[in-house]
């Protein structure tokens, strides 16, 4: 007889469901949220089991490897889905929880997410703390820039190590900033050192990936961006088209249809954040640095002048999403189009 599990997975321990065929319950309890102590479990309370479930979470990705390495069919459930289901339910609880999870692979109502690759999950890993780093020595800049226009010092634009040779050209000794200056530096040509090193590391993976180097030959798409694509996506064979992808980042217009209504909102905003912020950054680079005409920056600026200078934007951006998948599955490179036809 078939059988159907419900994982609900916290820090320390998962509450377990299996269901029959029938929406049976026949075992329900807890195990150690360790990969090797549920495997352990559903040995011997799920022998035959079809399908094995739960929500994506800060754990989903270690887990859903680990159990599919020693052969278990798990599928990792994509948590708003999973959210609305459960919450029909009258009573919260990770016994129910599981329950319902397990009844919802067993009827096979349920959207799967695909769990990024070990390398990809990695390369995310690096990718997020640059993004930390950067973010950290803005805020100390913008900190800093602060503390001075209040004792009417200011300087042009920079960062680096050339913002802080010029904070401490106006900043000198005898100055009651001084001191509380001199530590934000210090932190600041610290998270600096360190980002260096990460971007480094971005500089020689992207160098190293055939496919990463081709997605930078689209112009607004830089090194950050193009090794963030390569590996959200991961595997561009699980869009059935590349029009697909808009959609998954979040970058399609939100539509409600009832009846006589039919209204067109704003972009969806679902999927990978950091890729989409990159995307809208490329496309801004594309409209208003690039030099170079192409098919797709007069497109893009024809479409600002009708609908404004933003949303024009984040067409592009999706367009250039679109794009990025179609160079990645044809292996070919961007095609700038004759300037006559732009």
């Amino acid at each position: 007889m078939k059988q159907y599990v419900g994982l609900d997975v916290s820090q320390k321990e998962t509450s377990v469901c299996v269901v029959d065929e029938s929406g049976k319950v026949v075992f329900q309890g807890r195990a150690r949220s360790d990969p090797g102590a549920l495997a352990e479990l559903l040995s011997k309370r799920a022998p035959s089991a079809e399908r094995i479930g739960f929500e994506t979470g800060a754990m989903s990705s270690w887990l859903w490897h680990e159990l599919n390495r020693i052969g278990l069919p798990v599928v990792c459930i994509d948590a708003r889905h999973a959210k609305a289901v459960l919450s029909v339910r009258m009573n919260k609880s990770d016994e129910n929880d599981a329950q319902g999870l397990a009844e919802l692979v067993r009827v096979g109502w349920y959207r799967e997410v695909k769990v990024k690759s070990p390398e990809s999950q990695a390369t995310r890993s690096l990718l997020v703390a640059r993004l930390r780093l950067v973010a950290i020595r803005r805020d100390l800049e913008n900190q800093i820039r602060s503390m001075l226009k209040e004792y009417g010092l200011h300087f042009s634009r920079s960062i680096g190590a050339q913002f802080r040779r010029k904070v401490l050209e106006l900043v000198v000794e005898g100055h009651p900033l001084r001191s509380v200056i001199g530590a934000l530096l210090s932190v600041h040509e610290q998270a600096c050192e360190e980002q260096e090193k990460l971007d480094r590391q971005v500089r020689r993976l992207a160098r190293d990936d055939c496919t990463t180097r081709r997605l930078m030959t689209v112009p607004g798409v830089g090194v950050v961006t193009a090794l963030t694509y390569r590996h959200t996506i991961d595997d561009p064979s699980r869009f059935s088209a590349a029009s697909d992808v808009g959609a998954y980042l979040g970058l399609t217009p939100r539509r409600k249809q009832s009846g006589e209504t039919d209204v067109s909102g704003r972009v969806s905003h679902w999927g990978d954040r950091l890729l989409r912020t990159y995307l809208y950054e490329a496309a801004s680079v594309l409209m208003h640095r690039t030099k170079k005409w192409s098919t797709l920056k007069a497109w893009g600026i024809r479409l600002s002048k009708r609908i404004g200078m933003k949303k024009a934007k984040v067409a592009v951006a999706r367009k250039m999403a679109v794009l990025l998948h179609c160079i990645w599955v044809d292996g070919t490179s961007f095609e700038w189009g004759s300037e006559k036809t732009a």
